[in-house]
């Protein structure tokens, strides 16, 4: 990719930190962060993207990446994983291609963790289906469904004190190492529950069709939406549609309707200054009673008091 690249290096004993842009003639911009310290690497980044297009990567060395999807934006690919989501996956120094969707004007940020196989091998136990299930996978620069699943709250704290070491030299070396590991066997655990592995027992048309769906109703909350027009829309039926959504998003259908509408009558109040009833219309509820319920449920107080 052509395109002009800005560096700047801090290097002590113990860790070398870099901070650079790649602008290209696109309109593709990263801004990368990056950490080495004992063979291991931690990367924060973010991109614009205005258009959808494939990237071509060549790794340097040979490496487990941990990517974690910390703020999407736009629309993802059939195959991407999403907001709020982490895949494992090896990488080789050889050449591959990732598509990479368009931001929409938005921002894509993500983290990442580059551990050497033998870190991985001196945490490996068969105790671990998802390490036993990995040692034996051959795929490289290829992330799977098989090693994505939902990040836990705990590892946002984890990715936060990673960025924010309060040691310098060897000390912060010896401090970013026990972290990472900590994040890795949060990963580990995240993966060995099979409830919590996206795609665990759902195929890849199904999962592309839920999200779909998701993308679909984020659109039409504020309609009226059923479960049977929503699996005739996506195409699948109606016992997958709602039991792989709970277990692909960990909500119900009409729980993630509920969430987008709340949230949008909050902000309706408070910027907008709009009448409760205005608000109850305006995000798809026929009676004004139903959404004052609704909305005290939520977030334990009238919307006549919010707004006051």
């Amino acid at each position: 990719m052509n395109g002009r690249c800005q560096e700047n290096s801090v290097r002590n004993t113990a860790v070398t930190e870099k901070q650079f842009t790649l602008q290209a003639p696109s309109g593709f911009q990263l801004r990368l962060q990056e950490m080495t310290f004992n063979h291991l690497e931690l990367r924060w980044g973010s991109y614009e993207n205005p258009a959808a297009r494939e990237l071509s990567f060549h790794p340097d060395k040979k490496a487990i990446v941990s990517h974690f999807r910390l703020q999407d934006a736009g629309a993802a690919s059939t195959h991407a994983i999403r907001e709020k989501e982490f895949v494992i996956y090896r990488e080789a120094p050889e050449a591959y291609q990732l598509q990479v969707p368009a931001t929409r004007h938005k921002t894509r940020s993500f983290f990442e963790l580059l551990v050497p196989e033998d870190f991985f091998m001196q945490l490996f136990t068969t105790e671990s289906r998802f390490m036993d299930r990995f040692q034996q996978n051959e795929q490289v620069n290829i992330p799977s469904p098989e090693f994505t699943a939902r990040m836990l709250p705990g590892m946002y704290a984890i990715i936060h004190d990673l960025q924010h070491a309060p040691f310098t030299g060897t000390l912060k070396a010896a401090y970013l190492e026990t972290k990472a590991t900590e994040l890795f066997l949060s990963q580990v655990w995240q993966l060995d529950q099979p409830a919590n592995r996206i795609n665990s027992r759902l195929a890849a048309d199904d999962v592309a069709r839920l999200h779909s769906i998701k993308d679909y109703i984020s659109r039409h909350y504020n309609q009226s939406l059923s479960i049977t027009a929503l699996a005739r829309t996506a195409g699948i039926n109606q016992l997958k549609l709602k039991n792989g959504f709970k277990a692909l998003f960990h909500t119900t259908v009409f729980g993630y309707i509920a969430e987008l509408r709340m949230n949008e009558a909050k902000r309706l109040l408070l910027e907008e200054k709009m009448m409760v009833n205005e608000v109850a219309d305006r995000i798809g509820y026929r009676y004004p009673q139903h959404f004052t319920a609704a909305f005290r449920k939520k977030f334990g107080l009238l919307p006549k008091d919010l707004k006051n």
